[in-house]
């Protein structure tokens, strides 16, 4: 299928961090022989905002999509995914996964998605792309597209019905493509057709591990029983092992006079397998092997957003202007080989306290006004200066707010911030400071560390 990953171009630049959704796609034969297209996403429940209701929270997140033949419309469908909460204090956010299918004759076409927050109308996004449904033959061996996967499970009496299940199989979709982790494993379903048909006495099925310049790192053949024109087959591959990169499966059908290959990529990111830096390889090989070389619109603007905070205005100027996608990919690549301390050894060792700093914030600042803690104040201020020197924390008293003071021995010869939990709720904001173009209100204290007793 002429598809490949896609994520959303915002109608507003600002919101696309809030609706951040991940999608994949792939072609499969259905009854009668009709090409079924399925529609994977996956979001985080951070990304709606809850209302409360049933002694809970409610966040609902609405999906319409319109698939066009040249100028007129086959599909128009439309749905809304609820997402319940308990509270909104802060968790380790969930990832949300769904599918849905279409039957679609072969043929070329246009598709545009919408998402919009159903509590919040202002915060939606879209995407518009191609999508090319080939034909299924009967003259030969043929693969369905490659779907990568979350979870695979041999259905049960245990297992109620899902949209996820396939024969004998129950498989969760992978939208984002990644596999991470310290111990991530492959993860992959495909279908062979026509099997009885052109190959009566078997045939084997071959897979491959390419890596990001397409060279064999693995391979493996079994054979297969031809029981009927549609087999499927999956596969579970550990990649503990695999530095972190780009990688292609490629799986290959063999049976009687035919043959029929699919190919998918996917990324690896192992925290304790980093990228593997080869000793005078060109730049265009190294980008290829990053997981830059693999970003969506909707993840480069993310990233992008976040270098506001520490990238000079020349490379900001920049990067605004780059409209390609390969070209803001590659930006992002050399913003960071640009920054490695030690470009000789696969590490790059600011990215990864920048990630670690990250996921400090976005653990510990979240809050109901903060669903991401890296937006926050004291997120942002972490992201631009590093760990501080001193961190001082102070708890809420009857007559005063919880509040913060944060030195940074290094930044200008010492530098404060103060930050007050103004609503009792983790939404620390950062009322004073003595570094230059950060606010300054040296009487914070009157302003806004006091309550009185109604606690204004």
């Amino acid at each position: 299928m002429a598809w490949r990953m896609w994520a959303f171009m915002l109608a507003a630049p600002c919101l696309w961090a809030q609706l951040r959704v991940s999608f994949d796609g792939a072609q499969f034969w259905h009854e009668r022989e009709q090409p079924r297209w399925e529609l994977y996403y996956a979001f985080p429940d951070t990304i709606v905002r809850y209302v409360a209701a049933n002694g809970g929270y409610v966040g609902e997140l609405y999906f319409g999509i319109q698939i066009d033949s040249g100028s007129r419309p086959v599909v128009l469908h439309q749905w809304v995914v609820p997402v319940e909460r308990r509270s909104l204090a802060a968790e380790p956010p969930q990832e949300l996964i769904g599918q849905q299918n279409f039957l679609l004759p072969p043929g070329e076409y246009s598709v545009r998605v919408a998402v919009q927050d159903v509590h919040e109308s202002t915060r939606r996004a879209e995407a518009r792309f191609l999508l090319s449904i080939r034909p299924f033959a009967e003259d030969r061996l043929q693969l369905s597209d490659i779907q990568l996967a979350t979870a695979i499970e041999r259905v049960s009496e245990q297992l109620a019905p899902s949209v996820f299940q396939k024969g004998v199989y129950r498989i969760t979709p992978n939208p984002t493509v990644e596999y991470r982790g310290s111990d991530p494993v492959l993860r992959c379903y495909v279908e062979l057709y026509n099997a009885r048909r052109r190959a009566p006495a078997g045939g084997r099925l071959r897979y491959e591990l390419l890596d990001a310049v397409r060279r064999p790192l693995w391979e493996m053949e079994r054979p297969y029983q031809a029981r009927s024109d549609a087999l499927a087959d999956v596969l579970e591959l550990p990649l503990n092992v695999v530095p972190s990169g780009v990688y292609v499966i490629r799986i290959t059908a063999y049976g009687g006079p035919d043959s029929t290959t699919a190919e998918k990529r996917f990324y690896v990111l192992n925290p304790e397998m980093p990228p593997q830096a080869f000793t005078g390889a060109p730049e265009d090989s190294l980008f290829e092997q990053s997981e830059f070389a693999t970003y969506t619109a909707d993840q480069l603007a993310e990233e992008i957003e976040r270098l506001t905070l520490i990238a000079t205005p020349q490379e900001m100027e920049l990067v605004r202007s780059l409209t390609d996608l390969r070209a803001r990919q590659r930006f992002l690549f050399r913003f960071w080989l640009q920054r490695d301390p030690d470009p000789s050894t696969p590490r790059n060792e600011a990215l990864e306290n920048f990630r670690q700093r990250l996921q400090y914030a976005n653990t510990y600042f979240a809050s109901p006004r903060w669903r991401t803690g890296w937006r926050s104040d004291r997120g942002r201020v972490l992201l631009r200066y590093g760990y501080p020197t001193q961190r001082e924390v102070i708890n809420a008293t009857p007559s005063q707010r919880a509040y913060e003071v944060w030195f940074y021995a290094d930044v200008r010869g010492g530098t404060y911030f103060y930050f007050v939990d103004m609503t009792g709720f983790n939404d620390y904001v950062l009322v004073h400071s003595t570094h230059p173009g950060e606010p300054y209100a040296p009487d914070w204290q009157s302003r806004y560390l006091y309550v009185g007793p109604s606690g204004q």
